[in-house]
């Protein structure tokens, strides 16, 4: 596997390759056009020196040429070559540095000049340049050939008998000038390996560079990957370092801190629940086994193995309403629970909901105050919002004194129904809310009797989500505790 610096590096470096090979290849091909095109500027310049060394005079060319001021045309090292020709191929004049041996030419009149690659006669490369001229008349010449034209322009003859320009008596002639390129070659080479050398010292240092600053770059995030590393079930209260100077790893490190506290909540819930489960069987299996030993060494008192098998119904309950409700916590946690929504008359099922209860309100003359207008309906799922007014109508009960009151009421808006079950309280505290809804929490187990397993408002908490209403709870000065089921809908 291949490290995400590595994989950064060789993009970076081959990503700097290719540019720079392209900027190498623009010089290389901007440089070479341009030495070439100086190379064959002095070619034509040397041509045209040569050109000037010639003259025409009564149709016989003269070629004013002295190898003494122009020795690169000798035979010798790094020779030049030339050759002047008339236009029937006729040799005029050539360097000594030919020999015996001739330029290439071409047989038609070239006006502009042509450059070409060929090789020398010593056998080294080199570029020729070719074109036809005119040699320049002798001014004497020129003279007498405007007095005639002046006298013919006084005859009143035809056009036939006319003078012709003096341009159309003009010799043409052919040259060719040769000359090696080898040190332009040999510049071009020196710049080519400059440029190579060149790029070589900057891929070097710029992998260098890259190495260094992509490592500086992922510093924060090697940090996090080795504070992940550390981490396991027995560590989720470690949190990630803070990279908060990285704009691109701070939402990253902030989700994954949440995500811990989440985990490290959640393991702790998990602890509590298993803890609790055994607290919760352990006492009602101690007291069966109490209850079955002493029945077994007194099977002969019937009344009192009597009342040991009433508690026993009891105690059976009990563990079967614990087991139940976590099951249904389960069910409902996992999303395995249907819900079937209907319209439901909201105070009638007030009211059967609270009949249920009768007999444990009636115990400690607890009375209903039921604020619910008749006509109110509400679309839910009739059993488990009974589910949801069951706990809650019993927590009140359990929890509130003797000779109490529970309100039930609704506001109306339009974002839905709001329905409030409060009920004056004793010893509930303002940080008591946030566990209210743990599994097995419970603020005093002594007053309960035993008869809550600290799973009710769990149980409603599951039951509201499922059916998207939203819970919340409240305790104001007057010690009257609430809780509020929002966001049921009408009909």
């Amino acid at each position: 596997m291949v490290s995400m610096q590595r994989r950064l590096t060789l993009y970076i470096i081959l990503g700097t390759a290719v540019v720079l090979m392209g900027t190498g290849i623009t010089i290389d091909y901007l440089l070479r056009n341009q030495l070439e095109r100086e190379f064959d500027r002095n070619l034509l310049s040397k041509a045209m020196t040569l050109v000037a060394l010639t003259e025409q005079e009564d149709g016989e060319v003269e070629f004013e040429f002295s190898h003494e001021f122009m020795p690169e045309f000798d035979a010798q090292e790094k020779a030049e070559y030339f050759e002047l020709w008339l236009t029937d191929g006729t040799v005029v004049d050539r360097s000594r540095s030919l020999g015996d041996t001739h330029l290439p030419r071409n047989n038609q009149e070239v006006d502009k000049p042509r450059f070409a690659e060929l090789i020398l006669p010593d056998g080294r490369s080199g570029r020729i340049i070719q074109f036809t001229f005119s040699p320049p008349r002798d001014e004497d010449e020129e003279d007498d050939e405007d007095d005639e034209k002046q006298r013919d322009a006084t005859r009143q003859e035809g056009p036939e008998n006319r003078s012709p320009d003096a341009s159309s008596l003009g010799v043409r002639m052919d040259i060719a000038l040769a000359k090696g390129r080898q040190d332009l070659d040999h510049l071009m080479t020196n710049m080519r390996t400059t440029l190579f050398v060149a790029f070589l010292s900057l891929m070097v240092a710029l992998g260098l560079l890259a190495r260094v600053s992509v490592n500086r770059g992922l510093r924060p995030l090697k940090k996090i990957a080795k504070d992940v590393q550390g981490l396991d079930a027995n560590k989720l209260h470690m949190r990630l370092s803070d990279v908060t100077a990285s704009e691109e790893l701070a939402p990253i490190t902030s989700q994954l801190n949440e995500l811990l506290a989440r985990l490290e909540d959640a393991f702790q819930r998990e602890k509590r629940f298993s803890g609790n489960v055994a607290h919760e069987l352990r006492t009602p299996i101690a007291e069966l086994r109490a209850m079955a030993e002493v029945g077994k060494e007194w099977p002969a008192d019937r009344e009192m193995v009597k009342g040991f098998f009433s508690d026993l119904v009891d105690l059976a309950n009990d563990m079967e309403r614990t087991v139940n409700n976590l099951m249904m916590l389960s069910q409902l946690e996992a999303g395995t629970q249907r819900v079937e929504m209907a319209p439901i008359d909201l105070s009638r099922l007030i009211e059967k909901t609270w009949k249920r209860l009768a007999s444990q309100a009636n115990g400690k003359q607890v009375q209903l105050d039921n604020r619910v207008r008749d006509d109110l309906k509400v679309r839910s799922d009739e059993n488990k919002l009974t589910l949801i007014l069951t706990n809650l109508f019993s927590n009140a009960v359990s929890y509130s004194p003797d000779h109490s009151a529970i309100v039930v009421e609704v506001e109306e808006s339009t974002v839905g129904a709001r329905l409030a079950v409060s009920n004056p309280t004793v010893d509930l505290a303002e940080q008591d809310l946030p566990l209210m809804f743990e599994r097995f929490w419970r603020k005093d187990e002594a007053r309960t009797g035993g008869r809550h397993a600290g799973l009710g408002l769990s149980l409603v908490k599951a039951l509201a989500d499922i059916l998207s209403i939203k819970i919340s709870s409240v305790l104001d000065n007057s010690r009257r505790f609430t809780i509020v089921l929002s966001e049921l809908q009408p009909v």
